[in-house]
């Protein structure tokens, strides 16, 4: 029989609920329903009236102004992403050495980030290195790169003026439309220096006519036009979009930031699309330096004027739109209020799932969801907790292993420490992060962990190996593979110990994996593990010094070792 003292103990610590959803829900609506009954009264005696198409107006130009600032903040994203990619260390290497595939891998990640749609690189004298598209229609990570055969950019003013080294008041980068066979797209170009700041390339940023009409339209209700200088439509989001007269795109242009101009065709068939009619703000489209493109247009459905003809009528739309407006504003407040903390709890549960447990919220009410979010947090700590001594127990064994091995091999005494330290920090400096770097430091921990297999006649022979014993010993990295891939902890930290003898130019074994095809973490930690190897004492011979050491990767580079791990790795033992 359960113990009625432990229940009451229970009981207890249970949080008092002071204000209960329910209660939430009832009172606000009960308010409302006074709120109502009032605001009919005065809505009633009290009419406003205003003037509906003076509010079009408002609109109209409201949905101008923000347009024209959405098209510099497009302008000012282009130029951050420009900045971000002539500063990407490597980039200028890769375009003086016209190395399109580096080239794409040092960048693709901040263009994909940024979600640009189009970015090409030219040399120092304008000619094509690389264009990085997105694919249309495709995911927002799906792009294309292509290399050579783009002549269009090499004669662009932009381009030119950044080769020529030209600043204008707003510094060297410079903005145009270009028209291209792949589409319409604003680009923004500037220079790209080396170290010695010296011009080695250009690189341009882009984004299409149609992305950038679609995205201003939805921000702000309103139908989009691209005009050119003559008034000829570029784009527009338009069912029918109809072209201006040469003398009103003039007219627009010339008055600039002074004043915008009116398509007010309401008694006009080129304006009526499908029985809407639409009114038109048209106002200059200028880029970065005043550098004039043509005419924006911005219209708006004039269907949205409502025609009142008698007080009566006004007084039944304001009264239901006041009481609608209020049960909306109301409702989703109270449905926000209600629901934040259950989304929180949601979202911090599913980061949870995905193995983040570094999650703690914090309880803002004090009703049920406040006492879910405590006990929430309770759980989380405790799985914390139980999951860092479990990982601690896990790499505890992990440096068992590895000194298990050693004390077979008194000649690698403390090898597996040290390489496994070294190799995290060329790991950091090759931009590896987060968790990947825990599964790299097991996998140099565990490198070697398939000579368990090896016999010791063959491990502790000084002289050189016949062939039946290099046949066995060059077996400990698929025993080592056959080893952990049954262990689901250690099946992320497989790299090291299955491909660390995998050569660059493909004479490694045991799969005589080539170049990029061997895993990242092996080629790193081959580096290290040759390094140590040389600058540490055998019987056979003595230690080499560090800069006898650094030669030798250096001279292997492109053979044994990847010459970018190899850079790598000189800068950090230079800099240490």
């Amino acid at each position: 029989m359960p113990d009625s003292r432990a229940f009451s103990s229970e009981q207890k610590t249970v949080q008092r609920i002071r204000f209960p959803i329910r209660a939430k829900i009832t009172v606000p609506y009960l308010i409302l329903s006074l709120v109502l009954a009032l605001a009919a009264a005065y809505v009633i005696t009290q009419l406003v009236t205003e003037n509906v198409q003076e509010r079009f107006n408002r609109q109209l130009f409201e949905s101008g102004k923000i347009s024209s600032e959405l098209i510099v903040g497009y302008e000012t994203k282009l130029l951050e992403t420009r900045r971000l990619l002539a500063n990407v260390e490597g980039v200028p290497s890769a375009i003086l050495s016209n190395d399109p595939d580096a080239l794409r891998s040092l960048t693709l990640g901040i263009i994909a980030n940024d979600q640009q749609e189009a970015v090409e690189f030219l040399d120092a004298k304008g000619n094509h290195v690389l264009s990085i598209h997105h694919r249309p229609g495709g995911n927002p990570e799906d792009y294309e790169a292509s290399t050579g055969g783009q002549t269009i950019f090499s004669d662009l003013e932009i381009v030119q003026n950044v080769i020529n080294g030209l600043i204008d008041t707003q510094g060297d980068k410079f903005a145009d439309l270009v028209r291209a066979d792949f589409g319409d797209f604003l680009y923004v170009s500037g220079p790209i220096y080396n170290a010695q700041n010296e011009l080695v390339g250009v690189v341009m940023v882009g984004r299409s006519l149609p992305t950038m009409a679609e995205d201003m339209r939805v921000k702000t209700f309103a139908q989009i036009s691209f005009y050119d200088q003559s008034g000829q439509v570029i784009y527009s989001t338009l069912p029918f979009p109809h072209n201006l007269t040469p003398d009103l795109a003039v007219q627009t242009i010339s008055l600039k930031d002074v004043s915008s101009t009116t398509r007010d065709l309401s008694n006009s068939r080129d304006m009526t699309v499908a029985n809407i009619l639409y009114s038109e703000v048209l106002g200059s489209w200028e880029v970065r330096g005043g550098y004039q493109l043509g005419v924006l247009g911005v219209a708006l459905s004039k269907n949205t004027l409502v025609a009142v003809s008698t007080s009566s009528r006004w007084e039944i739309f304001l009264l239901v739109g006041f009481a609608l407006f209020l049960i909306i504003l109301l409702g989703i407040n109270l449905a926000n209020s209600i629901t934040r903390p259950l989304l929180r709890l949601v979202q911090a549960s599913k980061i949870v799932a995905d193995g983040n447990l570094n999650v703690k919220l914090n309880a803002q009410s004090n009703d049920e969801v406040s006492v879910l979010t405590n006990s929430f947090n309770k759980m989380v700590a405790s799985l914390h907790q139980s999951h860092n001594e479990l990982i601690q127990s896990y790499d505890e064994t992990l440096k068992g292993w590895a000194d298990a091995l050693e004390l077979r091999d008194k000649e690698t005494e403390g090898h597996s420490e040290r390489v496994a330290f070294l190799t995290i920090q060329l790991a950091k400096a090759m931009g590896i992060k987060g968790g990947a770097l825990m599964n790299i430091r097991r996998g140099a921990l565990l490198h070697d962990i398939g000579k368990m297999g090896t016999p010791d006649s063959i491990l502790h022979k000084t002289g050189p190996l016949n062939e039946e014993e290099r046949r066995i010993i060059e077996k400990h990295p698929q025993d080592a593979y056959d080893m952990l891939k049954k262990i689901d902890y250690l099946k992320s930290a497989l790299e090291i110990p299955y491909s660390h003898h995998e050569r660059w130019d493909g004479s490694g074994y045991p799969q005589g994996l080539k170049g990029k095809d061997i895993p990242i973490a092996a080629r790193i930690f081959a580096v290290v593990d040759v390094y140590d190897a040389l600058t540490s004492d055998r019987v056979y011979r003595k230690a080499y010094p560090k800069p006898a050491a650094i030669k030798y990767l250096s001279e292997n580079s492109g053979r044994d070792f990847d010459p970018s791990v190899v850079d790598a790795f000189v800068r950090i033992m230079n800099s240490a």
